[in-house]
């Protein structure tokens, strides 16, 4: 099962809406952190995926964007109270203090996840144990406490994310996790952040260079996963970038038509080449579509 890991930002969940529709329900699980104080459209992705049979993890003590504030993100939980039966509730946690926090919300361990932020210590155990599923970083998490656990979602922070879009050369590493977590103890699934870093930022500076990354299966790495970068021109300037876009989606375009089995054709992928003939979307739909292509890409593999 694969866990990409989400923030309630309106381009991300459109993305998992829309992937609904072409994602296998058995081998997708999307990790919810919300972000905003208007829920609205996040009770609509839930009730979209409810109804395709997909029933996400979502965090119920956020504390980034609007909820950087403890208490909205108590009030967040009550909010949510109608949707309950929609979604898992997953405890974000640092150390075991956090984990007493439970209680604060009247619910069971045994029916939460945990998503744990940093390394597991032994006086954490006992809890996580009992838990329904437990989220952890794949390069914090030490042998010795892996092997004691259940119910283990091994997830990592992959995409190699640079100050500058110019810096991005051709193609770059993401991960093997796809390829190896079924080989430890307990794991249940794996997941990363797509093509976004763990680091949260409310937006983007200015596109002085616009890039589109294609994640695809390096079939001569073993299966690994890689990213291709396509980089508009750079006049150093964050003029025109509808142009720009335009710059790097011709390069998507040539590269995909001229190797034609390095990418599955996925409906992100689709919506790209569509693109083409079309007028400049904006930045956030451009980032949704690397997403969505991602996912889809990650789930298409697992699938076969």
């Amino acid at each position: 099962m694969y866990y990409p890991i989400l923030r309630g930002k309106q381009f991300e969940l459109i993305a998992i809406r829309e992937l609904a529709d072409f994602v296998d329900k058995n081998s997708f699980c999307p990790v919810i952190e919300p972000v905003r104080n208007n829920t609205k459209p996040l009770k609509k992705t839930l009730e979209v995926l409810s109804e395709k049979g997909v029933k996400p993890l979502l965090i119920i003590n956020p504390n980034i964007g609007n909820f950087s504030n403890k208490e909205e993100s108590f009030d967040f939980l009550s909010d949510m109270n109608d949707y309950i039966n929609l979604f898992t509730p997953c405890l974000k946690v640092n150390d075991f203090k956090d984990i007493d926090n439970i209680s604060r919300y009247s619910l069971d361990i045994k029916d939460v996840a945990v998503f744990v932020a940093g390394s597991v210590d032994r006086k954490m155990l006992s809890d996580l144990i009992m838990a329904k599923c437990v989220l952890v970083d794949r390069e914090k998490i030490h042998p010795g406490a892996l092997s004691q656990l259940e119910r283990v979602v091994l997830y990592s922070d992959s995409f190699d994310k640079k100050t500058r879009n110019a810096d991005y050369s051709e193609t770059s590493f993401f991960s093997t996790l796809h390829t190896e977590w079924q080989s430890f103890s307990g794991a249940i699934g794996f997941g990363d952040y797509t093509i976004l870093s763990q680091d949260y930022t409310e937006a983007g500076g200015p596109a002085y260079v616009v890039t589109i990354h294609l994640s695809y299966i390096d079939e001569e790495s073993f299966d690994s996963m890689r990213v291709r970068h396509f980089s508009s021109y750079d006049d150093e300037s964050p003029a025109n970038p509808g142009g720009k876009f335009k710059s790097a989606l011709h390069k998507l375009c040539h590269y995909v038509d001229s190797h034609p089995d390095d990418f599955y054709m996925t409906s992100g992928l689709k919506e790209f080449i569509y693109l083409k003939d079309s007028s400049f979307p904006g930045l956030g739909h451009v980032k949704k579509l690397s997403m969505k292509h991602h996912i889809e890409t990650t789930c298409r593999y697992i699938g076969e």
